[in-house]
């Protein structure tokens, strides 16, 4: 059977054409909704199955993409739910798939498998290495901004944030342990010990948001941040006291010194006054990284479930 294509479809020959040009038939045939409008659609049957809403969001891109000629592969179980959206029995699917499987004359045979694309594919590496760099940039810009201005918070982490949410935590580490390493240019060779904290840090928001999923909503993202700031603060602790001794950093030795007026112990005072430090240091670094990796390319930001990602997919055409 020969490949039906859609008046004005781009020119390519791709292995699902015969299927992209049914599903733009029938989406003319229903009135030529808007992306955005379809995608709404799916999220108004997810949550009528049952589906809870944020699992239930889809972006527009990814509706826009479905109807994308050329590809080489599909998401079918997507395919099934706009086709259901446009108000046709979606078992029609199967038949479309077996059509596009069958050989013709004009396009090599496909290949069996039939492989699901569930997102955005992989960023052009010159793209993530130009993110990491400017994570790394963001990192050292934020400690020289703290030392000039001697303020009691660090800053030296937005960037480690920003990182392991969009990329990983391996990456956000990585980008972490580069920072104090570079910042032993600055910082001499104190900055390296840091470093464990940096990289706990990256850990636990990358984890954090994609495995155990605290980022769905403002207040599990919040909760993460203090998470983030309780393990880097028990973490640093130990490292000022081996590195520094009681001669601290200017400006968190002020609250240290406030503090120790009050309990006649040096260790306790630094433990607490680390903690007030890196809980209002983690709020703001967290925070700062969510607006950031919200807007990044969806490419930059693979298999992130994000508040604020996933609101921003919800943009109309």
């Amino acid at each position: 059977m020969p490949v039906e294509r859609n008046t004005g479809a781009p020119g390519h020959d791709g292995r699902w054409d015969h299927l992209i040009s049914r599903l733009h038939d029938l989406r003319e045939r229903s009135g030529s909704p808007s992306y955005a409008a379809i995608a709404q659609l799916v999220v108004d049957q997810r949550l009528a199955d049952g589906q809870d809403v944020h699992s239930a969001r889809i972006a527009r891109s990814s509706v826009h993409d479905a109807f994308r000629y050329g590809r080489t592969r599909i998401n079918v179980q997507l395919v099934r739910e706009l086709v259901r959206a446009l108000g046709e029995d979606p078992a029609v699917v199967d038949t479309w798939v077996q059509e596009s499987l069958r050989p013709r004359e004009d396009a090599p045979a496909p290949e069996p498998p039939l492989a699901a694309e569930d997102g955005p594919q992989a960023p052009p590496r010159g793209q993530l290495a130009l993110l990491i760099l400017g994570c790394l940039a963001v990192n050292l810009a934020g400690r020289e901004f703290v030392d000039f201005f001697e303020l009691p918070v660090y800053l030296d982490m937005v960037g480690t944030a920003i990182a392991a949410i969009a990329l990983g935590p391996w990456r956000g580490a990585g980008v972490g342990a580069a920072t104090n390493i570079a910042g032993i240019i600055g910082s001499g060779w104190d900055s390296l010990p840091f470093g464990l904290v940096n990289v706990a840090g990256a850990l636990v928001w990358g984890y954090g948001v994609r495995r155990w999923r605290l980022g769905r909503t403002l207040p599990r993202f919040f909760g993460l941040n203090i998470i983030t700031a309780l393990v880097c603060s028990i973490i640093a602790v130990p490292v000022i006291v081996a590195v520094y001794g009681h001669d601290l950093r200017s400006g968190h030795d002020v609250i240290t010194n406030l503090v120790d007026d009050s309990i006649d112990s040096f260790l306790v005072a630094l433990g607490f006054s680390n903690m007030l430090t890196s809980l209002s240091d983690k709020l703001i670094s967290g925070f700062v990284a969510l607006v950031a990796v919200s807007a990044l390319p969806a490419a930059l930001r693979r298999d992130v479930d994000l508040v604020a990602v996933s609101a921003a997919s919800t943009d109309t055409d």
